[in-house]
């Protein structure tokens, strides 16, 4: 019931021959059998073996010709508790709009509300002759608007040059871990209190995205070292930043890419800690400059072109963007969700791998807790397990600083 009162009840379809961008339709016709799976219940499924489903869940591709989502419910885990498993098409939506789908999907409180649907009607597709009427009155507009921005898009590129210029980005280096991502996963989850973060963001003079990158830096360098595989040059992340308005709306990807250094040849975790500080700060003003530039209006055959390219560098085994792993930080809900009632516990996120890399570590806020989802290509790092450990012990390392306990342990 809630569904079809959500951004979730949509499809999206290819322009003709690729000529402009997908869209998406509102639907009503949302198959909830098709979208939705009860796992046969045989009694309490253990945290481990829900942990290896999720690893194969994620694996699975959508249905293109349905709504953009997939539901796994799992009505009991041990500790008398529940699993939804809910993955959406990134290009429905980040990690902002995710979280606004959420909150459609649930309550703020434990009674059920009802909900009006937001679809009555279904979104008529146009035809391809229509289609290509409708786009190329789009693109004639959007043609006009690039001749009428070029001034102001030559000074932002220039500015961005300028910058480049003055502050290199570190190259992503190339070691044992490199390579094709395998289509073998593991996964692990562990939630962490938030006042742990700042209290240590505030002891170094940084934030709590601050910390989870050194926490994070410090698991990489911990696992890489515990392999032989460390690389002399400091291993390179890709993040995001959002650049959301109010006018963008909830859906759709308004993100920047990040590819600050973890400074993971640096031993000591202060001078660690600020060396990703400042990574992370050039990699933020960096990305302020771009922002300008990240809506270009479409040119015709833009998104063939586009999807062309990003197919041959993928099946080359190349990274279609910089850094060996990645690490997340998506906003979360500060007070309790509720479904039918019931409390939500945690809300761990099951990241992707990107091309290229070996490791997705992705932090949500839940109330008081930080919620990691830890992703690993299990052809290069078996266990996600034993990235989890590394991340306790180097949040560890952090809580126990003479910087940050004022030398009373």
């Amino acid at each position: 019931r809630r569904i079809p009162a959500t951004a979730l009840a949509r499809v999206r379809r290819s322009a003709p021959f690729h000529v402009d961008t997908d869209a998406w339709f509102t639907t009503r016709a949302v198959d909830l059998d098709a979208l939705i799976t009860v796992v046969p219940d045989d009694g309490e499924m253990s945290v481990a073996e829900l942990h290896g489903r999720v690893a194969r869940w994620v694996m699975e591709h959508l249905n293109p010709g349905l709504p953009p989502f997939r539901i796994v419910i799992v009505p009991r885990v041990e500790g008398g508790r529940a699993a939804v498993f809910l993955t959406i098409l990134h290009a429905l939506a980040d990690g902002v709009g995710f979280q606004s789908i959420v909150a459609s999907l649930t309550d703020d409180e434990p009674e059920t509300g009802s909900r009006a649907p937001a679809v009555t009607v279904d979104e008529r597709i146009p035809t391809a002759p229509e289609w290509f009427v409708r786009a190329g009155v789009a693109l004639v507009g959007d043609a006009r608007e690039s001749r009428r921005q070029r001034p102001a898009q030559a000074d932002a590129q220039a500015a961005l040059d300028a910058y480049k210029r003055e502050h290199r980005r570190a190259k992503t280096p190339k070691f044992e871990l490199s390579g094709a991502t395998s289509a073998s996963r593991s996964y692990d989850t562990v939630s962490l209190p938030l006042d742990r973060f700042r209290r240590i963001a505030k002891a170094l003079d940084g934030t709590v995205n601050d910390v989870f990158l050194t926490v994070g830096s410090g698991a990489v360098r911990a696992f890489l070292l515990s392999i032989d595989a460390l690389p002399p040059d400091p291993i390179v992340v890709n993040a995001a930043r959002s650049y959301r308005r109010p006018e963008h709306g909830d859906l759709g990807n308004r993100i920047v890419s990040l590819h600050p250094h973890l400074a993971t040849d640096l031993a000591d975790p202060v001078e660690r800690f600020h060396a990703i500080r400042a990574s992370m700060a050039a990699e933020v003003e960096r990305s302020r400059l771009q922002e300008p530039l990240m809506d270009q209006p479409a040119v015709p055959f833009g998104a063939r072109k586009l999807r062309a390219q990003m197919a041959a560098r993928v099946e080359g085994g190349g990274a279609v963007l910089p850094g060996n792993v990645s690490l997340s930080n998506v906003p979360g809900p500060d007070s309790p969700r509720y479904l039918a009632g019931y409390r939500m516990t945690a809300s761990y996120p099951t990241p992707i791998l990107g091309a290229g890399r070996f490791l997705n570590i992705t932090l949500r806020r839940y109330v008081d807790h930080l919620d990691l989802g830890i992703m690993t290509d299990a052809a290069k790092v078996p266990e996600a397990t034993t990235i989890r450990i590394h991340v306790e012990g180097a949040l560890d390392e952090l809580d126990e600083l003479d910087a940050v306990t004022g030398g009373a342990i």
